[in-house]
């Protein structure tokens, strides 16, 4: 009994294996797209010098660096004669809330700021005193209120007496260190999320049964990634800090989350431009193809197949 068989193609043979590996090789460029996104984005915070000083500022405004700082002005007043602890701590209740006395706490939180976020081998030194001087004048009527005559000039000599403070920054607690040792370890990281993206990316295109459908999907995928990390990061900054007068730490990682998002916007444009320039490319030759086929060319087509005998 003889039946026709058609031949199989070397082509239909491999068809079953692409298929089943397609999705798996897709799962790994998406697995890619994350982890590079997110490292391009970690890697330019650690550059925005800016960022890292307001997110830093924003953590340094806890009530830890505020009552140091008190600490250092009570000692300072404390050891003066004319003074009294008592006094001094009075005076300090007094002055605390003052414009002034604002302004000071902020300078020398500024200077702790820039102390912590320099690099290695930078000026550590904090001039307390030099800080603390516009806070003399409020010292002194301060004191005037409290019934206390002390001269100007032995509080002004009280302030300048002041020794800098010398912070350890050390790889344990600065900034500038751990951003330097991060940005490193980002730098290696995108270099290998991007090996494995254009990796995956190629075998992808390669094993389709279409190549341009898949390269404009693998372009649209990315587009969409950038813009689904831009609204997370975004939402992401207000869930950590919504009214903006949490927790110092809560502000501080809202500044980080929500910073640098121009990152996962030029991704998804640039993206999303590949996507439709080869759809637009690509959509001539789409409309050429989808004539309707005959009946005719459908016999033609039919009477031309090569039939074997067994």
């Amino acid at each position: 009994m003889n039946r026709p068989i058609e031949p199989t193609s070397p082509s239909r043979q491999w068809l079953a294996p692409r298929r089943l590996a397609l999705p798996w090789v897709l799962w790994v460029f998406g697995l890619s797209t994350t982890l590079l996104l997110v490292g391009l984005w970690g890697r330019a915070v650690t550059i925005d010098q800016t960022t890292i000083a307001q997110s830093t500022e924003a953590a340094l405004s806890a009530d830890l660096v505020t009552d140091r700082v008190w600490d250092w002005i009570g000692e300072g007043l404390s050891a003066n004669e004319s003074i009294s602890p008592v006094e001094a701590d009075r005076v300090l209740d007094e002055v605390r809330d003052r414009p002034e006395a604002l302004g000071a706490v902020d300078a020398l939180v500024d200077q702790v700021v820039e102390v912590l976020v320099a690099p290695p081998g930078a000026e550590t030194t904090i001039d307390v005193a030099a800080s603390l001087a516009p806070l003399v004048p409020e010292v002194i009527s301060g004191l005037a209120a409290q019934g206390v005559d002390v001269p100007a000039e032995s509080v002004e000599a009280t302030v300048d007496s002041l020794d800098p403070v010398a912070l350890d920054t050390g790889e344990a607690i600065s900034v500038g260190v751990v951003t330097e040792q991060a940005r490193g370890l980002l730098t290696l990281g995108v270099l290998a999320t991007a090996g494995m993206l254009l990796l995956f990316g190629s075998i992808a295109v390669a094993i389709s049964e279409d190549r341009w459908p898949m390269l404009r999907g693998l372009a649209t995928r990315i587009a969409f990634s950038a813009a689904s990390f831009a609204v997370l990061f975004r939402f992401g900054g207000w869930v950590l800090d919504p009214d903006g007068g949490g927790s110092p730490l809560r502000r501080s990682g809202a500044i980080l989350v929500a910073s640098n998002l121009h990152v996962f916007v030029i991704i998804g444009c640039v993206a999303a431009l590949i996507a439709a320039a080869i759809w637009i490319v690509r959509r001539p030759e789409q409309k050429g193809n989808s004539t309707p086929v005959t009946h005719e060319q459908i016999n033609d087509d039919t009477s031309t197949q090569e039939l074997v005998s067994i």
